[in-house]
């Protein structure tokens, strides 16, 4: 019976320590409230000592305007027996109030009614602090602020909220969130709801796609959200930032508006227009560079615009305008040949700047160019019609100051060449001859090309012509082992023309071929109606031109004869007759393998003049 009593006393002496150890304040009163027992946390909770708080009744420990809602409390727990939270504030000794959470529990006798009320207090002043310190940084945040629970059930939301929706906040509270979600999107806003609350983690809401709120007067606006999970020890809440970007989406439409204008000038441009980051990688290419290089846009973004387009010889001197961008030169000019896919070079003229970032670095450069191929052309004809004229005046002069000395020296030597019967002198005064007649061809034909004349047209025969331009070469073709074939047709019409001029061409034409084939070879003219055309063909087996020799025969003063063997005049006087008679001369040739001069000349005013004469001559 001593060990009972020890063993009772001892747990007594255990359960007054961890009572008064206890950092929640515990207390005990009777039936009629008077307080029987308190802890050390109790006394400093209240600010009371222990001897001061058993001399009380525990409902002065209650402000008045909770006193209803204790009494509440007390007769709920004495009536059902069940212990019961709730929050109240407490009065201290000083004066003060502390936010505090009760649990209330009733004491009951051997007959099991209540003997007493236990409760055991937590202070909520840290709590509380914690509280309002979140409460004001939630309706302080310039953006809109909401919590809602798994439900999807408002309990908390900040100024903006209401300016943004237009809802009173007591209208919002206690309702669900899909009231703030257009009809529309509120079965598909439930559901990503739920998965969010199943794999809750802070994150934006409908990322990739447009969101939408709907404010109490029925208009609907973007808006921006980011979920953060608040989880506390009952369940996950939910803290949404809301953005209103209804002024964002404006600028943005705005701003597409503006590229999309810009596109459509620099994509609808005559000028080329490149863009190239701050390394020279193209980042724009417009429609006018497409339609000029061959390439589309997709092929060259990325690309170093020297290694597509630049040739060679000018990658260095492309390479150091860029430089001088890059380094800080406002904008300069340029002009340099542009590779296209097919090899065809064009000539552009550039007009260059850069763009700049907010510290001042260059970022890009920005080319704008002008093809200026066709306008170099004309610039070098001009040139060429410049120095023509300039050699008509010439030839005029020289005919004249030459012309006639000329005559005098030929008449003289041909005078003593028949005198005299002297060998060597003979030989001397024949060089001399032949030497004037070269002079006089070379100033005749100075004074064709730069002065050319009218055709005086008659009605000829193309054929007959033909016929008489080769009899002259008769005995030189044979001497040089070259055959002939013809293929004139029969009834090729008759035309206006001037016949000189044509036995001019066909003279040239002949000479060129005969010197094409030193050692011989094959020369064929052939003669045919073509539509609205009589067509010419002379063709030799000759060397043959490069395709480089091919593009400049007609062009003045170009030859490929050795110094002193051709005044590279002859086929430039004959395109000028040709052109001069509304027709065309077009000239083909492969390397060891021949040359082809086709005629065209118009019959439009000849149809009704009658046909040639001459009879048709087949190949052999």
């Amino acid at each position: 019976m001593t060990g009972l009593c020890r063993k009772d006393s001892s747990v007594q002496k255990h359960f007054e320590d961890i009572f008064e150890a206890s950092v929640d304040a515990i207390g005990y009163v009777a039936s009629d409230e008077a307080i029987l027992l308190v802890n050390r946390a109790f006394s400093e909770l209240t600010g009371f000592s222990k001897e001061e708080l058993l001399r009380m009744n525990a409902r002065d420990l209650i402000p008045e305007q909770h006193k209803e809602q204790r009494d509440r409390v007390v007769a709920q727990v004495l009536q059902t027996g069940k212990p019961v939270e709730y929050e109240i504030d407490y009065l201290r000794k000083n004066g003060s109030q502390v936010p505090v959470s009760i649990t209330l529990f009733a004491v009951k006798g051997d007959d099991g009614k209540p003997t007493g009320l236990a409760a055991i207090v937590r202070n909520l002043t840290e709590r509380k602090r914690a509280e309002e310190q979140f409460r004001l940084v939630v309706e302080s945040s310039p953006n809109g602020m909401l919590m809602i629970d798994k439900g999807g059930t408002i309990l908390l939301v900040n100024r903006q909220i209401e300016q943004l929706f237009g809802y009173e906040r007591a209208e919002l509270i206690g309702q669900s969130v899909e009231m703030l979600v257009p009809q529309r999107m509120r079965p598909h806003h439930a559901g990503e709801r739920a998965k969010f609350f199943a794999h809750s983690e802070s994150r934006a809401m409908g990322k990739g796609r447009d969101l939408y709120g709907v404010r109490k007067d029925g208009q609907e606006f973007p808006l921006e959200i980011g979920l953060n999970p608040i989880r506390t020890p009952d369940e996950v809440k939910v803290l949404a930032s809301v953005v209103d970007i209804s002024a964002r989406k404006r600028a943005e439409r705005a701003l597409q508006k503006e590229r999309d204008f810009i596109d459509a000038v620099l994509e609808t441009a005559g000028a080329l227009v490149v863009v190239l980051d701050r390394e020279g990688r193209i980042l724009r290419f417009n429609r006018a560079c497409e339609r000029t290089t061959g390439y589309s846009s997709e092929e060259v973004m990325g690309h170093y615009v020297w290694d597509l387009f630049i040739i060679p010889g000018e990658v260095e001197g492309v390479k150091a305008v860029f430089e001088r961008l890059r380094g800080g030169e406002l904008r300069n000019d340029y002009e340099n040949y542009w590779k296209g896919k097919d090899g065809v070079l064009k000539r552009i003229s550039w007009s260059n700047t850069v763009l700049t970032g907010s510290d001042g670095t260059v970022e890009y450069v920005v080319a704008a160019g002008l093809d200026i191929t066709d306008f170099k052309h004309v610039e070098a004809q001009l040139r060429k019609t410049e120095r023509i004229a300039e050699l008509g005046t010439l030839a005029s002069g020289m005919a004249h100051e030459i012309g006639t000395p000329m005559n005098v020296i030929l008449g003289r030597a041909e005078y003593l060449l028949q005198r005299t019967a002297d060998e060597g002198m003979k030989k001397g005064l024949a060089t001399i001859v032949t030497q004037i007649e070269r002079i006089t061809k070379v100033m005749n034909q100075l004074l064709v090309f730069a002065r050319r004349k009218q055709p005086d047209r008659q009605v000829v025969d193309l054929g007959e012509i033909v016929e008489d331009s080769l009899e002259m070469f008769q005995e030189r073709m044979t001497h040089n082992r070259i055959t002939v074939e013809k293929a004139i047709e029969a009834n090729v019409p008759l035309i206006h023309a001037d016949r000189d001029q044509l036995v001019q061409v066909l003279i040239n034409l002949v000479t060129n071929s005969l010197h094409a084939m030193p050692e011989g070879g094959r020369l064929r003219l052939s003669l045919d109606r073509e539509n609205s055309h009589v067509l010419l063909g002379l063709s030799d087996t000759g060397h043959g031109m490069s395709e480089e020799v091919r593009s400049k025969i007609f062009e003045p003063f170009f030859t490929t004869k050795d110094f002193g063997k051709g005044t590279g005049l002859g086929l430039t006087v004959v395109k000028g007759i040709i052109e001069e008679h509304g027709g065309t001369i077009a000239v083909e040739s492969v390397v060891d393998r021949g040359t082809t001069f086709w005629i065209r000349l118009p019959l439009d005013r000849t149809e009704s003049v009658g046909t040639s004469s001459i009879t048709p001559t087949p190949s052999p």
